[in-house]
């Protein structure tokens, strides 16, 4: 099985590997979550430099620091044995979802385009669904949203840290780039399906994850990939773009003033250098499989038990280009996207105990919050969600006030809460029989404790004293909402294992409104650009769920204005 997130460049650095799933790949994890879905419907540089982006300060320029040697602050020396120079318009590094999205708009706007990637094929990230704030899919649902409370829920999510002239260029080409995916979407035989998102209080979640899929280039593919090599095709059918697979890029070219001029690929014959005349853009993916990256700018990232999604290349390629020709980096800690499946897909509002057999949190908060809280308040890399033969009928009471990606499902607008709740229950049934580690069954609670890592005694006074919360109505322990408050009392019994999983640190390059590399000054690095999870400053601390799917809304819309700025329309078309 392939891995998925857009990645190209030098060669790997640091990346040491933690634990996956045992038995279950990410293209399998994450389609499975979108089918299962779709079924029910139908049923700073911390340390590095004395300054930080913080508060309006200068970001710290990487290779440019004497105090310490990492990789990105060392630039190697210029590779000088070319055996082939190729010229072009503009080059994209990197063919996940921005950089194809990239290639195609540049391309079908006249400019010339070589795509380079260093996998052998390209490389989609997710289960293929993208967020948007507006379409014409959402305008035939009469879905619409308060554009202004979003953006300020986002930007809180980040801490305030984010740059919201940034975010606010997003929210306003939005629903202009996702009519045109819908288009090509249509025109290649696919259909879109809007999920729901959680109605809860604290968390909402906006109905706005369009999915894709269907069509004969679809049957080739996966709900992962499509949308990539759908780009890929559109591309291609423009007779403007070129795609090149096998060949890393491993270093930028500078000319005398400092502009990027292109960039040397590591061909099986020798290195090639590709020349580009309007722009080189980065589109390498994040620094999930690089340890060396993670301990400085996200060491939240190390405490996960798996991580799901992240293509083991995305190892800082494009983050280490752009340092050694003075780009800078967003401060730290870089956002993580995670979300607590990397064991079971399930666990509902119930109770949380960690292997210490302890409560430590209040269990109905949205799934960022649940990898944090069992990570950093459970002091595990997991825990169990403990609840009783009623948990089909209580979570569909409890959907009314929230829920969301995997406790909600995947499930389509104008489906059902109880079409959610029977496709979680058909996933716990079938989990007790197929992956028995991560999901248990029991006649009683002590039969039940004996089958989990956890101290019995300790879990059995916790059940006792969380049955007493859910009687009196009022969790005066973590104040939980008392609509979340169900009791484990009816055999059998369950337990899914609570697990946070990484799939993306969405930080990195310090870029421009307009995407361009920026020095420490925050003076552009001429030539030079940066899209998708490789570039920063759109998320900062925390990756704002509210509008769901925004990862890909945001490959797509830095994709496609990038794409139509470098073929020099963008001023024409833009929102």
């Amino acid at each position: 099985m392939r891995p998925s997130l857009p990645a190209s460049g030098a060669s790997i650095i640091g990346g040491k590997e933690m634990n996956e799933i045992k038995g279950m790949s990410r293209r399998n994890f994450l389609a499975g979550a979108a089918m299962a879905g779709i079924a029910a419907a139908g049923a700073g540089l911390g340390g590095c430099a004395p300054k930080t982006a913080e508060e309006g300060e200068e970001s710290p320029s990487p290779a440019k620091s004497s105090d310490k040697k990492h990789t990105w602050e060392q630039a190697p020396d210029p590779i000088t044995d070319i055996v082939k120079d190729v010229d072009t318009e503009v080059l994209v590094i990197g063919g996940g979802y921005s950089g194809t999205c990239c290639a195609l708009s540049a391309g079908e706007n006249g400019a010339k385009v070589i795509l380079v990637e260093k996998d052998a094929v390209l490389n989609g990230h997710g289960v293929g669904g993208t967020g948007a704030v507006g379409s014409r899919a959402l305008d035939e649902l009469g879905i619409s949203f308060d554009l202004p409370v979003e953006m300020e829920r986002w930007v809180s999510t980040c801490g305030n840290r984010c740059r919201e002239s940034l975010v606010a260029k997003w929210f306003r080409e939005s629903e202009r780039c996702m009519n045109w995916l819908l288009d090509l979407a249509e025109k290649n035989g696919a259909t879109c399906m809007v999920t729901v998102g959680s109605r809860s209080i604290v968390h909402p979640e906006i109905d706005c994850y369009h999915m894709v899929s269907g069509g004969p280039l679809f049957e080739q593919h996966t709900v992962a990939d499509f949308v990539e090599y759908m780009f890929e095709a559109e591309a291609k059918a423009t007779g403007n773009v070129e795609f090149v697979y096998e060949s890393p890029a491993v270093q930028l070219v500078q000319d005398a003033s400092g502009k990027v001029t292109g960039a040397v690929c590591k061909a099986k014959d020798g290195y090639v250098q590709y020349n580009a005349t309007k722009g080189v853009v980065l589109a390498t993916g994040d620094v999930s499989y690089n340890d060396e990256y993670l301990d400085e700018f996200a060491p939240i990232a190390k405490k996960v038990m798996a991580r799901l999604c992240a293509d083991k290349g995305n190892v800082g390629d494009g983050h280490n280009m752009a340092a050694w020709v003075g780009g800078s980096f967003q401060a730290a800690p870089w956002p993580t996207m995670m979300h607590p499946q990397a064991a079971a897909f399930y666990h509902g509002p119930f109770l949380f105990v960690n292997p210490d057999g302890k409560r430590f949190m209040n269990e109905a908060t949205w799934v960022q919050g649940k990898c944090v809280g069992i990570m950093v308040n459970g002091g595990h890399d997991h825990a169990w969600s403990i609840f009783d033969a009623n948990f089909e009928d209580d979570n569909t009471a409890s959907l009314e006030y929230g829920g969301g990606m995997f406790w909600d499902s995947f499930r389509p607008v104008g489906s059902t809460y109880a079409d959610a709740s029977a496709a979680n229950a058909a996933t716990v049934e079938k989990g007790v029989t197929d992956t028995p580690d991560n999901y248990k069954k029991a006649d009683t609670i002590e039969e039940l404790l004996k089958q989990l890592d956890v101290d019995q005694a300790e879990a059995k006074k916790t059940i006792d004293r969380y049955n007493e919360i859910c009687e009196a109505g009022a969790d005066t322990d973590f104040f939980k909402e008392s609509h979340f408050l169900f009791p484990i009392k009816q055999g059998p019994f369950y337990a899914c294992k609570v697990a946070p999983g990484l799939l993306g640190v969405c930080g990195g390059i310090h870029i421009s409104d307009n995407f361009e590399v920026l020095a420490s000054d925050n003076k552009p690095i001429q030539g030079l650009y940066a899209i998708g999870n490789c570039a920063g400053d759109i998320y900062a601390y925390d990756y704002p769920i509210n509008v769901q799917g925004n990862s890909h809304g945001r490959c797509l819309v830095e994709g496609k204005c990038l794409g139509e700025q470098l073929a020099g329309v963008y001023d024409k078309v833009k929102a």
